[in-house]
């Protein structure tokens, strides 16, 4: 039984009247989502509220509720009750859609009680959801053991206090919280941050272990790249970074960057997302690799907010120093414009001159309501200029080619 999904220990009732209520013993993850249960949100909350009233055993591994298309929420409270109460390690709330800002409300508010037990949970997701930042701070400090939490699209919460109290927390996610004001971390076994939204008051005491960052400015209140960097010089240990990721959307830079100022030492992964404009250039933060004398992998998401780009202002790359770390590039949502992302890729593979592999994550669909829709014109231009990357002249010999399918990120 503890092998099977819930859905599948429930078919069992109809093997045997024996076996009719075994499934209340179910001690597994409870997952209740879209794709596994398909049913409508209404008689899905009817689902697990008559779930929960017969389940039996003490506890939980998990419980999740993972839906897109819904209305509203008014049991949440009841649902995180009877996870406290069941001791789950997983509880994970997520609304809404997962790969963007989604428009749309936020479907209800959270409010939670003060003799509910949280100790044993070691991952917490919530998404879409109205959650005051006094209901954040106590679920934190009284989760001794979490592990992992991970906070997308809420409204209300201003603030956000990670006490010591969390000794086991080592991967923090913050997406697209925009009233967030202001972020205080003193949980000292932090490993990996990841910050999405406007420019918070961000302190963070002794982050002795962290490893991977991943941030940005969405007030554009950060104009060069020396901005950024000086900015989170300020707040992160950034030389002893393995791993970061930089929203790019509107910084640009005239200048080489001081390696003895901004450098990079142990950097091995780069993620950049770039937003190109029309007439813009999309090639200044090439500087950064001077920064970062070991890395290794350079993976580019283009983001075509702004729809697609016909040419660039040419940048002046006189400046720019070849590269001989770079072993593999990373290209995704690659569109094959001429004057673009074609050019743009034939640049990079130029100046990395280590260069072992190229992956090509082409552009399909639009995961998202702002990206705009490619033609059968343009998808067979596309495949074109892949199949041109092929060619010897334009890709190294001994550089391998590998053109990825699926999802973007």
């Amino acid at each position: 039984m503890s092998l099977l999904t819930l859905k599948e220990a429930a078919r069992t009732s109809v093997l045997s009247s024996r076996w009719r209520y075994l499934w209340t013993f179910f001690i597994g993850h409870m997952v209740f989502n879209e794709d596994e249960w398909q049913i409508n949100w209404s008689s899905l909350v009817t689902q697990i509220n008559q779930i929960m009233k017969l389940h039996k055993t003490m506890s939980l591994e998990g419980f999740t509720v993972d839906f897109c298309k819904i209305d509203s929420v008014e049991d949440i409270d009841h649902w995180i009750e009877f996870a406290a109460k069941k001791r789950v390690k997983k509880l994970q709330l997520i609304f809404g859609s997962k790969t963007s800002a989604a428009l749309g409300k936020c479907f209800t508010t959270i409010r939670l009680q003060h003799n509910w037990n949280f100790e044993s949970l070691k991952v917490v997701w919530l998404a879409k959801l109205k959650v005051r930042h006094e209901v954040v701070n106590y679920l934190l400090s009284n989760s001794p053991n979490l592990e992992k939490l991970h906070l997308r699209d809420l409204e209300v919460l201003s603030e956000l206090l990670v006490p010591s109290s969390c000794l086991k927390l080592r991967y923090l996610r913050v997406l697209r919280c925009y009233q967030l004001r202001k972020i205080e971390i003193f949980a000292r076994s932090l490993e990996v941050f990841t910050y999405c939204g406007f420019n918070p008051e961000i302190e963070f005491k002794e982050p002795h272990k962290l490893r991977m960052l991943w941030g940005g400015d969405r007030r554009d209140t950060l104009r060069t790249l020396s901005d950024l960097m000086a900015h989170f010089y300020k707040i992160f240990p950034m030389r002893q970074l393995k791993r970061l990721g930089l929203d790019l959307r509107t910084q640009k830079q005239q200048h080489p960057l001081d390696a003895k100022q901004f450098g990079l030492p142990n950097l091995n992964f780069l993620n950049l997302v770039i937003a190109p404009r029309e007439g813009d250039e999309m090639l200044s933060w090439m500087y950064l690799l001077q920064l970062a004398p070991v890395l290794h992998t350079l993976e580019i998401y283009i983001s075509w907010e702004h729809g697609f780009i016909q040419e660039l202002e040419r940048f002046d790359m006189h400046r720019m120093q070849l590269n001989r770390c770079i072993k593999v590039v990373r290209v995704v949502q690659f569109v094959g414009l001429p004057n673009f992302d074609t050019q743009f890729v034939k640049t990079v593979i130029k100046y990395v001159k280590s260069l072992e592999k190229l992956i090509i994550h082409p552009y399909r669909t639009a995961e998202t309501p702002y990206l705009p829709t490619l033609t059968d014109e343009m998808e067979k231009q596309m495949n074109d200029n892949i199949a041109q990357l092929r060619e010897e002249e334009l890709l190294p010999r001994g550089v391998e080619l590998v053109i990825e399918e699926g999802r973007n990120r």
